[in-house]
């Protein structure tokens, strides 16, 4: 896919001048020490994304009086996979200007103007090197008659320890086409494919949300079009607790504020006034983990927690202040953005550099205006639920209890073995004998220390027995004093309900644990069958509970 406003090899009408020289200074070694940055795959390309939003951002005038309103940034990023793979990163922005390309070709000389969001003056050419060993850059500036071109060969540059290049330039025809075009070659990093280049796809378009929602930016890779994710706030009266709603109104979740970082704040020439965080938070429609997070955004610019909408775990930024702990419901409800512009990044720009006292001044401020009545939205997050009266969860409920009534129905008339009217089985009273393990089985255990009152370790294990009839044992090690309770995972209930849904394992354990504890309570007691029913248990939901029906539906949030 071409991009529109770059010149193609049929404008260009020839080399004009190679007598210009450009400086790669300080030192070749940084060059060399690019390639050993820590960058991401994401991080490195967003350098480049970079370099070509902030071209726009200074010459946006230029651009749309010379295409008319309907111009728009288009950033093209080609993997080329074979023999000889290569990473192409192309745009449509007002290219490297005769003033200005100086500066874009020495790491470390950062721009005249530092509004934009171009700042250190080194990510191109650190991002370039990290994935490639040789690279071109090819440029023609709006206005100018000429493309220039630019060719880095690392391994060359550092051991002929070259402080110079030579540029060619070659004059373009048509004066509509203009932009910049890195392509790497030599590869330093692997071509991201299948779900790496997912994530790479998914972090971009986190990370440049902002451009891409207005319509300012078409990015895409590798002919896809980034499209921006939308979030949709809940719309629900309060709740003041977990029981239900008050008798308030219908309110959509989500509050837009301003705060300023006074109390933290050290007075400058380069900064002599506090800076200023803008921001919006809201309450995700319906619940979702990875969703979940705020964004801070530096010149419209996601540096740090763009892996809520990236849908990954990965760069999140859920500060518990206003999150709480791992298992609040509000750690699944809270989104955001923060407009962090007036602070300071890191070189990479993949992080804040909050200064002493600022991010703790920030987030404060923000609990105070989220939890501010009449809408206090972090109590609202973290006591909302799904009404267990509303129209879903009651159908959902009376499906449930119907369909497992049913099923255990027709397993009782229908009987174990297929025997019409066929009556429960008899109670067990003895432990059936344990049969020698499978060839092959697994089994993994582990201790609960120190359980109070008992002066004796209780052990939980996980087996898998395929040739055993019991879901649940009980056992006294008495050698080393301890209680072992051992679940079998090959049990016809356990195949039915957890092997294909793991998530389930937890409460069927939880569940054969306290069974198993309340047994060692009674026999402690002195109750000599208090394992018998336990023994029930097993044969029934051997028996008749042992198959899944279709009642075990997700219901999501409304």
């Amino acid at each position: 896919m071409s991009v529109e406003g770059f010149p193609k090899d049929s404008d260009l009408v020839g080399d004009t001048d190679s007598s210009e020289n450009l400086e790669i200074r300080p030192g070749v070694g940084l060059w060399a020490l690019f390639r050993t940055m820590r960058y991401t795959s994401w991080v490195a390309l967003g350098e480049l994304v970079d370099n070509s939003i902030g071209s726009y951002v200074a010459n946006k005038d230029k651009l749309i009086a010379l295409h008319g309103e309907k111009y728009r940034l288009r950033v093209d990023i080609t993997f080329v996979n074979g023999s000889n793979p290569e990473i192409q990163v192309k745009d449509n922005a007002a290219g490297i200007s005769t003033h200005d390309v100086k500066r874009a070709f020495t790491p470390a000389l950062p721009p005249v103007d530092r509004s934009g969001i171009n700042q250190y003056g080194i990510g191109m050419k650190s991002s370039a090197c990290w994935y490639a060993n040789f690279f071109t850059v090819k440029s023609r500036a709006i206005g100018e008659p000429f493309a220039r071109i630019v060719t880095f060969d690392i391994p060359k540059i550092i051991k002929e320890q070259t402080e110079i290049v030579k540029p060619i330039k070659e004059l373009v025809s048509n004066e509509k086409y203009h932009g910049t075009s890195i392509i790497m070659r030599n590869l330093n990093q692997p071509i991201p494919v299948a779900g790496a280049a997912s994530r790479v796809r998914s972090y971009l378009k986190s990370m440049y949300r902002d451009f891409i929602r207005t319509g300012e930016l078409i990015l895409t890779i590798n002919n896809e079009k980034l499209e921006p994710d939308l979030v949709t706030y809940l719309k629900a009266p309060y709740w003041p607790n977990s029981l239900g709603p008050g008798l308030g109104p219908e309110l959509e979740w989500v509050k837009s504020f301003e705060i300023e970082l006074n109390e933290s704040f050290v007075p400058s020439d380069e900064k002599p006034s506090p800076p200023k965080i803008r921001g919006k938070v809201g309450i995700l429609s319906k619940g979702d983990t990875k969703k979940a997070g705020l964004a801070l955004l530096w010149k419209r610019r996601v540096v740090q927690g763009a892996g809520n909408l990236a849908d990954s775990p990965d760069d999140l930024y859920r500060p518990p202040i206003l999150f709480g702990s791992s298992n609040a419901y509000r750690k699944q409800r809270l989104i955001g953005e923060l407009d962090v512009s007036e602070l300071t990044v890191t070189s990479f720009k993949d992080a804040l550099v909050w200064s002493y006292g600022q991010e703790e001044e920030a987030l404060k401020k923000i609990k105070k205006i989220l939890d501010a009545e009449p809408s206090p939205m972090l109590k609202m997050a973290e006591n909302f639920r799904i009404s267990e009266s509303s129209k879903p969860v009651v159908q959902h409920v009376e499906k449930t209890v119907n369909d497992v009534v049913t099923s255990v129905t027709k397993s009782i008339l229908e009987g174990a073995e297929g025997e019409v009217g066929a009556p429960f089985p008899e109670l067990i009273t003895q432990e059936p004998p344990e049969p020698e393990s499978n060839p092959g089985s697994e089994s993994l255990s582990k201790t609960i220390l120190l359980v109070p009152n008992y002066e004796q370790d209780f052990v939980l294990e996980v087996k898998d027995q395929s040739n055993d009839l019991q879901w649940l044992r009980v056992k006294r090690d008495e050698i080393k004093n301890r209680w072992v309770f051992t679940v079998n995972r090959a049990h016809p209930f356990m195949l039915s309900f957890t092997v294909a849904n793991p998530d389930a394992l937890e409460p069927v354990l939880r569940l054969a644990l306290s069974i198993g504890i309340a047994e060692v309570q009674g026999i402690n007691s002195g109750y000599e069958t208090a394992s018998v029913m336990r023994l029930a248990v097993n044969e029934i939901l051997r028996q008749y509970l042992s198959q899944k029906t279709d009642a075990t539906l997700i219901i999501e949030d409304e």
